[in-house]
Protein backbone atom coordinates (compact mmCIF):
# COMPACT_ATOMS: atom_id res chain seq x y z
CA UNK A 1 0.00 0.00 0.00
CA UNK A 2 1.45 3.37 -1.04
CA UNK A 3 2.12 5.84 1.78
CA UNK A 4 -0.39 8.64 2.21
CA UNK A 5 0.61 12.30 1.54
CA UNK A 6 0.81 12.84 5.31
CA UNK A 7 3.15 9.86 5.71
CA UNK A 8 5.30 11.02 2.78
CA UNK A 9 5.56 14.49 4.32
CA UNK A 10 6.65 12.99 7.63
CA UNK A 11 9.27 10.87 5.84
CA UNK A 12 10.57 13.90 3.92
CA UNK A 13 10.86 15.96 7.07
CA UNK A 14 12.81 13.17 8.79
CA UNK A 15 15.19 13.01 5.80
CA UNK A 16 15.53 16.78 6.08
CA UNK A 17 16.36 16.58 9.81
CA UNK A 18 18.87 13.80 9.18
CA UNK A 19 20.72 15.87 6.59
CA UNK A 20 19.52 13.87 3.57
CA UNK A 21 18.49 17.05 1.83
CA UNK A 22 18.53 15.83 -1.77
CA UNK A 23 16.13 13.00 -0.96
CA UNK A 24 13.96 15.30 1.13
CA UNK A 25 13.76 17.88 -1.67
CA UNK A 26 12.72 15.21 -4.14
CA UNK A 27 9.92 13.99 -1.86
CA UNK A 28 8.69 17.53 -1.17
CA UNK A 29 8.54 18.19 -4.90
CA UNK A 30 6.73 14.88 -5.50
CA UNK A 31 4.06 15.95 -2.99
CA UNK A 32 3.70 19.37 -4.65
CA UNK A 33 3.36 17.82 -8.12
CA UNK A 34 0.58 15.63 -6.77
CA UNK A 35 -1.12 18.56 -5.08
CA UNK A 36 0.11 22.08 -6.02
CA UNK A 37 -1.84 23.47 -3.02
CA UNK A 38 0.01 21.35 -0.45
CA UNK A 39 1.11 24.34 1.64
CA UNK A 40 2.90 22.16 4.20
CA UNK A 41 5.18 20.66 1.54
CA UNK A 42 5.71 24.10 -0.01
CA UNK A 43 6.67 25.51 3.37
CA UNK A 44 9.09 22.69 4.17
CA UNK A 45 10.65 22.89 0.71
CA UNK A 46 11.10 26.66 1.13
CA UNK A 47 12.92 26.15 4.43
CA UNK A 48 15.22 23.55 2.86
CA UNK A 49 16.01 25.79 -0.11
CA UNK A 50 16.73 28.71 2.22
CA UNK A 51 19.13 26.58 4.25
CA UNK A 52 20.89 25.64 1.00
CA UNK A 53 21.34 29.29 -0.01
CA UNK A 54 18.90 29.04 -2.93
CA UNK A 55 17.05 32.11 -1.74
CA UNK A 56 15.06 32.99 -4.87
CA UNK A 57 13.62 29.48 -5.08
CA UNK A 58 12.95 29.52 -1.33
CA UNK A 59 11.04 32.80 -1.62
CA UNK A 60 8.88 31.44 -4.46
CA UNK A 61 7.99 28.32 -2.48
CA UNK A 62 7.21 30.18 0.76
CA UNK A 63 5.21 32.87 -1.04
CA UNK A 64 3.05 30.12 -2.54
CA UNK A 65 2.56 28.49 0.87
CA UNK A 66 1.61 31.82 2.49
CA UNK A 67 -0.81 32.65 -0.31
CA UNK A 68 -2.62 29.32 0.13
CA UNK A 69 -2.81 29.61 3.93
CA UNK A 70 -2.03 32.78 5.90
CA UNK A 71 -0.11 30.97 8.61
CA UNK A 72 2.15 32.82 11.12
CA UNK A 73 4.76 30.07 10.82
CA UNK A 74 4.87 30.40 7.02
CA UNK A 75 5.06 34.19 7.28
CA UNK A 76 7.93 33.87 9.75
CA UNK A 77 9.81 31.50 7.44
CA UNK A 78 9.20 33.86 4.51
CA UNK A 79 10.35 36.88 6.49
CA UNK A 80 13.56 35.11 7.50
CA UNK A 81 14.40 34.28 3.86
CA UNK A 82 13.54 37.81 2.72
CA UNK A 83 15.97 39.08 5.36
CA UNK A 84 18.71 36.72 4.18
CA UNK A 85 18.15 38.00 0.65
CA UNK A 86 18.50 41.60 1.83
CA UNK A 87 14.83 42.38 1.04
CA UNK A 88 14.22 44.22 4.28
CA UNK A 89 10.98 45.96 3.26
CA UNK A 90 9.42 42.65 2.23
CA UNK A 91 10.67 41.00 5.42
CA UNK A 92 9.18 43.77 7.58
CA UNK A 93 5.85 43.43 5.75
CA UNK A 94 5.84 39.67 6.29
CA UNK A 95 6.59 39.94 10.01
CA UNK A 96 4.12 42.80 10.34
CA UNK A 97 1.33 40.64 8.88
CA UNK A 98 1.91 38.13 11.68
CA UNK A 99 0.92 40.76 14.27
CA UNK A 100 -2.28 41.36 12.30
CA UNK A 101 -3.13 37.66 11.93
CA UNK A 102 -2.08 36.48 15.40
CA UNK A 103 -0.88 39.31 17.70
CA UNK A 104 0.32 36.90 20.37
CA UNK A 105 2.42 34.74 18.04
CA UNK A 106 5.81 33.98 19.67
CA UNK A 107 8.75 36.03 18.36
CA UNK A 108 6.62 38.11 15.96
CA UNK A 109 7.72 41.39 17.58
CA UNK A 110 11.28 40.18 17.91
CA UNK A 111 11.52 39.27 14.22
CA UNK A 112 10.02 42.57 13.11
CA UNK A 113 12.34 44.47 15.46
CA UNK A 114 15.34 42.63 14.01
CA UNK A 115 14.40 43.80 10.52
CA UNK A 116 13.97 47.36 11.73
CA UNK A 117 17.43 47.24 13.33
CA UNK A 118 18.92 45.90 10.10
CA UNK A 119 17.43 48.96 8.40
CA UNK A 120 18.86 51.31 11.05
CA UNK A 121 15.48 52.02 12.65
CA UNK A 122 16.50 51.13 16.20
CA UNK A 123 14.23 53.79 17.69
CA UNK A 124 11.23 51.93 16.21
CA UNK A 125 12.61 48.50 17.10
CA UNK A 126 13.18 49.03 20.82
CA UNK A 127 9.50 49.70 21.72
CA UNK A 128 8.55 46.44 19.99
CA UNK A 129 11.17 44.60 22.01
CA UNK A 130 10.00 46.23 25.24
CA UNK A 131 6.46 45.14 24.42
CA UNK A 132 7.69 41.59 23.82
CA UNK A 133 9.45 41.66 27.19
CA UNK A 134 6.24 42.79 28.89
CA UNK A 135 4.22 40.05 27.21
CA UNK A 136 6.87 37.39 27.90
CA UNK A 137 8.35 34.93 28.02
CA UNK A 138 11.83 36.31 28.61
CA UNK A 139 14.59 34.76 26.53
CA UNK A 140 18.22 35.11 25.52
CA UNK A 141 17.47 36.00 21.89
CA UNK A 142 15.01 38.69 22.97
CA UNK A 143 17.46 40.17 25.48
CA UNK A 144 20.30 40.11 22.95
CA UNK A 145 18.15 42.03 20.46
CA UNK A 146 17.15 44.58 23.12
CA UNK A 147 20.83 45.00 24.00
CA UNK A 148 21.73 45.62 20.36
CA UNK A 149 18.98 48.21 19.86
CA UNK A 150 19.80 49.99 23.13
CA UNK A 151 23.49 50.18 22.29
CA UNK A 152 22.78 51.61 18.83
CA UNK A 153 20.65 54.28 20.50
CA UNK A 154 23.44 55.20 22.92
CA UNK A 155 21.77 53.55 25.92
CA UNK A 156 24.91 51.65 26.88
CA UNK A 157 23.98 50.93 30.51
CA UNK A 158 20.67 49.40 29.42
CA UNK A 159 22.48 47.47 26.69
CA UNK A 160 24.93 45.98 29.19
CA UNK A 161 22.10 44.97 31.52
CA UNK A 162 20.25 43.15 28.71
CA UNK A 163 23.45 41.49 27.48
CA UNK A 164 24.13 40.14 30.96
CA UNK A 165 20.57 38.87 31.19
CA UNK A 166 20.91 37.11 27.82
CA UNK A 167 23.94 35.23 29.13
CA UNK A 168 22.11 34.34 32.34
CA UNK A 169 19.20 32.90 30.36
CA UNK A 170 21.36 31.06 27.80
CA UNK A 171 24.89 30.64 29.21
CA UNK A 172 25.90 28.21 26.48
CA UNK A 173 25.27 30.54 23.52
CA UNK A 174 28.60 31.89 22.26
CA UNK A 175 27.14 34.87 20.38
CA UNK A 176 25.64 36.23 23.61
CA UNK A 177 29.04 35.99 25.30
CA UNK A 178 30.58 37.88 22.38
CA UNK A 179 27.92 40.58 22.63
CA UNK A 180 28.51 40.85 26.38
CA UNK A 181 32.24 41.22 25.66
CA UNK A 182 31.50 44.11 23.29
CA UNK A 183 29.46 45.88 25.97
CA UNK A 184 32.00 45.27 28.73
CA UNK A 185 34.72 46.66 26.46
CA UNK A 186 32.59 49.72 25.74
CA UNK A 187 32.25 50.18 29.51
CA UNK A 188 36.03 50.04 30.02
CA UNK A 189 35.92 46.59 31.67
CA UNK A 190 38.77 45.29 29.54
CA UNK A 191 39.71 42.20 31.57
CA UNK A 192 36.07 41.09 31.88
CA UNK A 193 35.53 41.70 28.16
CA UNK A 194 38.52 39.55 27.24
CA UNK A 195 37.29 36.80 29.58
CA UNK A 196 33.85 36.94 27.93
CA UNK A 197 35.36 36.69 24.44
CA UNK A 198 37.51 33.74 25.53
CA UNK A 199 34.44 31.98 26.88
CA UNK A 200 32.65 32.57 23.56
CA UNK A 201 35.56 30.97 21.71
CA UNK A 202 35.50 28.01 24.11
CA UNK A 203 31.76 27.52 23.59
CA UNK A 204 31.92 27.73 19.81
CA UNK A 205 35.28 27.12 18.22
CA UNK A 206 33.87 28.12 14.82
CA UNK A 207 32.91 31.65 15.96
CA UNK A 208 35.63 33.54 14.10
CA UNK A 209 34.02 36.92 14.92
CA UNK A 210 34.36 36.29 18.67
CA UNK A 211 37.97 35.20 18.20
CA UNK A 212 38.70 38.36 16.20
CA UNK A 213 37.04 40.49 18.89
CA UNK A 214 39.33 38.86 21.46
CA UNK A 215 42.41 39.78 19.39
CA UNK A 216 41.33 43.42 19.01
CA UNK A 217 40.53 43.73 22.74
CA UNK A 218 44.00 42.42 23.61
CA UNK A 219 45.59 45.22 21.56
CA UNK A 220 44.50 47.91 24.03
CA UNK A 221 45.21 45.93 27.18
CA UNK A 222 48.55 46.53 28.94
CA UNK A 223 48.49 42.88 30.03
CA UNK A 224 49.45 41.63 26.56
CA UNK A 225 52.45 42.23 24.33
CA UNK A 226 53.39 41.75 20.70
CA UNK A 227 54.13 38.04 21.10
CA UNK A 228 50.70 37.45 22.69
CA UNK A 229 49.02 39.20 19.78
CA UNK A 230 51.02 37.16 17.27
CA UNK A 231 50.26 33.83 18.96
CA UNK A 232 46.52 34.58 19.12
CA UNK A 233 46.42 35.74 15.50
CA UNK A 234 48.19 32.58 14.39
CA UNK A 235 45.76 30.49 16.44
CA UNK A 236 42.87 32.30 14.70
CA UNK A 237 44.40 31.54 11.31
CA UNK A 238 44.86 27.87 12.10
CA UNK A 239 41.31 27.51 13.38
CA UNK A 240 39.34 29.71 10.97
CA UNK A 241 41.48 30.24 7.85
CA UNK A 242 43.28 26.93 7.35
CA UNK A 243 40.04 24.98 6.65
CA UNK A 244 39.42 27.24 3.63
CA UNK A 245 42.73 26.47 1.94
CA UNK A 246 42.26 24.79 -1.40
CA UNK A 247 38.66 25.95 -1.85
CA UNK A 248 39.78 27.69 -5.06
CA UNK A 249 42.42 26.58 -7.57
CA UNK A 250 45.56 28.68 -7.59
CA UNK A 251 45.09 31.94 -9.54
CA UNK A 252 46.44 32.06 -13.08
CA UNK A 253 46.26 35.75 -13.97
CA UNK A 254 47.52 37.14 -17.25
CA UNK A 255 51.20 38.04 -16.75
CA UNK A 256 51.31 40.65 -19.54
CA UNK A 257 53.39 43.51 -17.99
CA UNK A 258 51.78 46.09 -20.28
CA UNK A 259 48.19 45.61 -19.14
CA UNK A 260 46.46 47.53 -16.32
CA UNK A 261 46.71 45.96 -12.88
CA UNK A 262 43.42 45.11 -11.22
CA UNK A 263 43.49 46.05 -7.52
CA UNK A 264 40.74 45.13 -5.08
CA UNK A 265 40.14 46.62 -1.63
CA UNK A 266 38.08 44.68 0.93
CA UNK A 267 36.44 46.42 3.89
CA UNK A 268 33.33 46.62 6.08
CA UNK A 269 34.11 50.32 6.54
CA UNK A 270 33.32 51.96 3.20
CA UNK A 271 31.27 54.47 5.20
CA UNK A 272 31.91 57.40 7.55
CA UNK A 273 34.91 55.90 9.28
CA UNK A 274 38.50 56.80 10.16
CA UNK A 275 39.89 54.95 7.14
CA UNK A 276 38.45 57.69 4.92
CA UNK A 277 41.31 60.02 5.82
CA UNK A 278 43.77 57.55 4.30
CA UNK A 279 41.83 55.60 1.71
CA UNK A 280 40.11 58.47 -0.10
CA UNK A 281 43.35 60.30 -1.01
CA UNK A 282 44.94 57.01 -2.06
CA UNK A 283 42.03 56.15 -4.34
CA UNK A 284 41.96 59.65 -5.79
CA UNK A 285 45.67 59.51 -6.61
CA UNK A 286 45.75 56.04 -8.17
CA UNK A 287 46.94 56.26 -11.79
CA UNK A 288 43.77 55.14 -13.55
CA UNK A 289 45.72 54.50 -16.73
CA UNK A 290 47.83 51.91 -14.89
CA UNK A 291 45.35 50.34 -12.47
CA UNK A 292 41.67 49.42 -12.33
CA UNK A 293 40.10 49.62 -8.86
CA UNK A 294 37.49 47.29 -7.36
CA UNK A 295 35.86 47.81 -3.96
CA UNK A 296 34.42 44.80 -2.07
CA UNK A 297 32.10 46.21 0.56
CA UNK A 298 30.41 44.54 3.53
CA UNK A 299 29.06 47.76 5.04
CA UNK A 300 26.26 47.03 7.49
CA UNK A 301 24.64 50.47 7.33
CA UNK A 302 25.47 52.45 4.19
CA UNK A 303 25.67 56.25 4.44
CA UNK A 304 26.76 59.25 2.37
CA UNK A 305 30.38 58.10 2.46
CA UNK A 306 29.28 54.74 1.05
CA UNK A 307 27.68 56.68 -1.79
CA UNK A 308 31.04 58.34 -2.48
CA UNK A 309 32.84 54.98 -2.69
CA UNK A 310 30.06 53.54 -4.84
CA UNK A 311 30.29 56.49 -7.25
CA UNK A 312 34.08 56.29 -7.33
CA UNK A 313 34.17 52.59 -8.20
CA UNK A 314 31.14 52.68 -10.49
CA UNK A 315 30.47 49.23 -11.94
CA UNK A 316 33.41 47.87 -9.93
CA UNK A 317 31.67 48.39 -6.56
CA UNK A 318 30.76 44.98 -5.14
CA UNK A 319 28.35 44.61 -2.22
CA UNK A 320 29.40 41.33 -0.57
CA UNK A 321 27.68 41.76 2.81
CA UNK A 322 25.20 38.95 2.18
CA UNK A 323 27.79 36.63 0.61
CA UNK A 324 29.65 33.93 2.50
CA UNK A 325 33.44 34.10 2.38
CA UNK A 326 33.94 31.40 -0.24
CA UNK A 327 31.35 32.94 -2.57
CA UNK A 328 32.95 36.36 -2.12
CA UNK A 329 36.37 34.86 -2.89
CA UNK A 330 34.95 33.34 -6.08
CA UNK A 331 33.65 36.77 -7.06
CA UNK A 332 37.13 38.27 -6.53
CA UNK A 333 38.59 35.49 -8.66
CA UNK A 334 36.03 36.08 -11.42
CA UNK A 335 37.05 39.77 -11.42
CA UNK A 336 40.64 38.61 -12.13
CA UNK A 337 42.08 40.72 -9.31
CA UNK A 338 45.90 40.89 -9.28
CA UNK A 339 46.39 42.50 -5.87
CA UNK A 340 43.82 42.17 -3.08
CA UNK A 341 44.16 44.51 -0.09
CA UNK A 342 42.56 43.92 3.31
CA UNK A 343 41.68 47.15 5.16
CA UNK A 344 40.29 45.76 8.42
CA UNK A 345 42.37 42.85 9.76
CA UNK A 346 40.48 41.52 12.82
CA UNK A 347 38.33 44.64 13.25
CA UNK A 348 34.57 44.17 13.57
CA UNK A 349 32.96 42.56 10.49
CA UNK A 350 36.36 42.01 8.82
CA UNK A 351 36.49 39.49 5.96
CA UNK A 352 39.88 37.82 6.45
CA UNK A 353 38.46 34.41 5.53
CA UNK A 354 38.13 35.65 1.94
CA UNK A 355 41.92 35.97 1.88
CA UNK A 356 42.26 32.45 3.27
CA UNK A 357 40.81 31.19 -0.03
CA UNK A 358 43.68 32.87 -1.96
CA UNK A 359 41.48 34.53 -4.64
CA UNK A 360 44.33 36.81 -5.84
CA UNK A 361 47.99 36.05 -6.57
CA UNK A 362 49.20 38.90 -4.33
CA UNK A 363 47.44 39.74 -1.05
CA UNK A 364 48.32 42.65 1.24
CA UNK A 365 47.28 44.01 4.62
CA UNK A 366 47.09 47.77 5.21
CA UNK A 367 45.27 50.20 7.47
CA UNK A 368 42.70 48.76 9.94
CA UNK A 369 45.22 48.83 12.78
CA UNK A 370 48.94 48.27 13.13
CA UNK A 371 49.34 44.53 13.66
CA UNK A 372 49.29 41.16 11.97
CA UNK A 373 46.27 39.21 10.75
CA UNK A 374 48.26 36.00 11.21
CA UNK A 375 47.36 34.43 7.83
CA UNK A 376 49.93 32.66 5.65
CA UNK A 377 47.87 33.67 2.61
CA UNK A 378 48.46 37.39 3.19
CA UNK A 379 51.83 38.02 1.63
CA UNK A 380 52.74 41.55 2.68
CA UNK A 381 51.95 44.30 5.14
CA UNK A 382 52.74 47.95 4.48
CA UNK A 383 54.87 49.71 7.09
CA UNK A 384 57.64 52.30 7.46
CA UNK A 385 60.91 52.87 9.35
CA UNK A 386 59.20 54.67 12.23
CA UNK A 387 56.72 51.92 13.00
CA UNK A 388 59.20 49.12 12.33
CA UNK A 389 62.76 50.55 12.58
CA UNK A 390 65.60 48.89 10.67
CA UNK A 391 67.03 46.03 12.70
CA UNK A 392 63.85 45.68 14.74
CA UNK A 393 62.07 42.40 15.44
CA UNK A 394 59.74 41.60 12.56
CA UNK A 395 59.06 38.11 13.85
CA UNK A 396 55.71 39.21 15.27
CA UNK A 397 54.27 39.53 11.75
CA UNK A 398 53.20 36.58 9.62
CA UNK A 399 53.61 38.70 6.46
CA UNK A 400 56.67 40.14 4.75
CA UNK A 401 57.02 43.82 5.71
CA UNK A 402 57.10 46.34 2.87
CA UNK A 403 58.78 49.51 4.16
CA UNK A 404 57.68 52.67 2.39
CA UNK A 405 60.48 55.26 2.11
CA UNK A 406 58.83 57.97 4.26
CA UNK A 407 55.55 56.93 5.86
CA UNK A 408 52.84 54.30 5.53
CA UNK A 409 50.17 56.96 6.14
CA UNK A 410 48.43 58.60 3.21
CA UNK A 411 46.54 61.24 5.17
CA UNK A 412 44.07 63.94 4.25
CA UNK A 413 41.99 65.92 6.72
CA UNK A 414 39.13 65.92 4.15
CA UNK A 415 38.16 69.32 5.50
CA UNK A 416 40.32 72.36 4.88
CA UNK A 417 37.95 75.05 6.22
CA UNK A 418 39.46 75.18 9.73
CA UNK A 419 42.62 77.12 10.41
CA UNK A 420 45.24 76.42 13.05
CA UNK A 421 44.38 78.79 15.88
CA UNK A 422 46.56 80.55 18.43
CA UNK A 423 47.65 78.49 21.42
CA UNK A 424 44.55 78.32 23.69
CA UNK A 425 46.70 78.69 26.81
CA UNK A 426 47.65 82.22 25.78
CA UNK A 427 44.10 83.47 26.33
CA UNK A 428 42.88 80.93 28.91
CA UNK A 429 46.01 81.31 31.07
CA UNK A 430 46.06 77.56 31.69
CA UNK A 431 47.17 74.47 29.81
CA UNK A 432 44.59 72.10 28.38
CA UNK A 433 45.67 68.56 27.68
CA UNK A 434 43.46 66.42 25.49
CA UNK A 435 42.84 63.03 23.91
CA UNK A 436 40.17 62.15 21.38
CA UNK A 437 40.97 58.46 21.14
CA UNK A 438 38.20 55.91 21.69
CA UNK A 439 37.26 55.31 25.31
CA UNK A 440 38.00 51.58 25.05
CA UNK A 441 41.70 52.40 24.57
CA UNK A 442 41.87 53.88 28.07
CA UNK A 443 42.83 51.86 31.15
CA UNK A 444 43.74 52.58 34.81
CA UNK A 445 47.51 52.60 34.22
CA UNK A 446 47.19 55.17 31.46
CA UNK A 447 44.82 57.35 33.52
CA UNK A 448 47.24 57.18 36.46
CA UNK A 449 50.03 58.51 34.24
CA UNK A 450 47.82 61.29 32.92
CA UNK A 451 46.86 62.16 36.49
CA UNK A 452 50.54 62.59 37.34
CA UNK A 453 51.02 64.81 34.29
CA UNK A 454 48.15 67.09 35.32
CA UNK A 455 49.47 67.10 38.88
CA UNK A 456 52.76 68.55 37.64
CA UNK A 457 50.99 71.39 35.80
CA UNK A 458 48.96 73.51 38.26
CA UNK A 459 45.57 74.63 36.96
CA UNK A 460 45.76 72.41 33.91
CA UNK A 461 42.65 70.80 32.44
CA UNK A 462 41.91 67.64 30.47
CA UNK A 463 39.61 67.24 27.47
CA UNK A 464 38.50 63.67 26.68
CA UNK A 465 36.37 62.01 24.04
CA UNK A 466 33.80 59.92 25.93
CA UNK A 467 30.09 59.27 25.66
CA UNK A 468 27.75 59.78 28.60
CA UNK A 469 28.01 56.24 29.97
CA UNK A 470 31.80 56.48 30.41
CA UNK A 471 32.14 59.89 32.01
CA UNK A 472 31.42 59.08 35.64
CA UNK A 473 33.83 56.14 35.54
CA UNK A 474 36.59 58.35 34.08
CA UNK A 475 35.98 61.02 36.69
CA UNK A 476 36.25 58.45 39.50
CA UNK A 477 39.48 57.00 38.10
CA UNK A 478 41.06 60.42 37.66
CA UNK A 479 39.86 61.57 41.09
CA UNK A 480 42.01 58.80 42.59
CA UNK A 481 44.96 60.49 40.89
CA UNK A 482 44.06 63.90 42.33
CA UNK A 483 42.31 65.31 39.25
CA UNK A 484 39.05 66.97 40.29
CA UNK A 485 35.94 66.59 38.15
CA UNK A 486 35.78 70.31 37.36
CA UNK A 487 39.15 70.03 35.59
CA UNK A 488 37.79 67.47 33.12
CA UNK A 489 35.76 68.30 30.04
CA UNK A 490 34.09 65.77 27.76
CA UNK A 491 32.96 65.60 24.17
CA UNK A 492 30.90 62.76 22.69
CA UNK A 493 30.31 61.59 19.15
CA UNK A 494 30.24 64.47 16.72
CA UNK A 495 30.36 65.25 12.99
CA UNK A 496 33.91 65.48 11.68
CA UNK A 497 34.03 69.27 11.45
CA UNK A 498 32.96 69.65 15.09
CA UNK A 499 35.43 66.93 16.12
CA UNK A 500 38.29 68.80 14.41
CA UNK A 501 37.17 72.09 15.94
CA UNK A 502 37.67 70.60 19.41
CA UNK A 503 41.41 70.53 18.77
CA UNK A 504 41.30 74.34 18.81
CA UNK A 505 40.66 74.06 22.57
CA UNK A 506 43.62 71.73 23.23
CA UNK A 507 47.20 72.85 23.83
CA UNK A 508 48.91 69.45 24.13
CA UNK A 509 47.61 66.08 23.01
CA UNK A 510 48.14 62.93 25.09
CA UNK A 511 48.52 59.62 23.27
CA UNK A 512 47.16 56.27 24.43
CA UNK A 513 49.22 53.14 25.04
CA UNK A 514 49.77 50.32 24.30
CA UNK A 515 47.28 50.94 21.46
CA UNK A 516 48.48 54.27 20.15
CA UNK A 517 46.43 56.75 18.22
CA UNK A 518 46.83 56.99 14.45
CA UNK A 519 44.03 59.02 12.88
CA UNK A 520 43.58 61.11 16.03
CA UNK A 521 47.31 61.87 16.20
CA UNK A 522 47.42 62.98 12.57
CA UNK A 523 44.23 65.00 13.03
CA UNK A 524 45.85 66.72 16.01
CA UNK A 525 48.97 67.49 13.99
CA UNK A 526 46.78 68.87 11.17
CA UNK A 527 45.17 71.22 13.68
CA UNK A 528 48.53 72.30 15.09
CA UNK A 529 48.34 70.32 18.33
CA UNK A 530 51.54 68.50 19.39
CA UNK A 531 51.00 65.00 20.81
CA UNK A 532 53.07 63.46 23.61
CA UNK A 533 53.43 59.69 23.41
CA UNK A 534 55.17 57.01 25.48
CA UNK A 535 58.35 55.52 24.02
Amino acid sequence: MAPSPRQLLAQARKMHRDGRKTEAEGTYRQLIRSNPRNHQALSSLGVLLGESGRLNEAIQSLERASAIEVNPTYLTQLGVVYRLAGMLDAAAESFGRILEVEPGFPDARLNLASILMDAGADAHALPLLDEALRLGPDGGRLRAAASRASFNLGQVDRALMDARRAVELAPGVASYRRQLGDLLDAHGEKALAIASYRRAVELDGSDHAAHSALIVAMLSSPDYGANDHYVEARAWAERHAAPLRGRLPLPSNDKDPERRLRIGYVSPDFREHAIQQFLVPLLEHHDQSAVEIFLYSSVDRPDVATDWYRHFAGNNFRDIRQMDDVSAAKLVRSDRIDILVDLALHSSAGRLRIFACRPAPVQISWLGYVGTPGLDTIDYRITDNVLDPPGGNLGFYSETCLHLPETLWCYSALDSTLEVNALPALSAHRVTFGCQNAYRKLHPGLLALWGRVLGKVPGSRLFLHADEHARERLQLNLAREGVEADRIEFGGRAPRLEYLRRYQRIDIGLDTFPFNGATTTLDAAWMGVPVVTLR
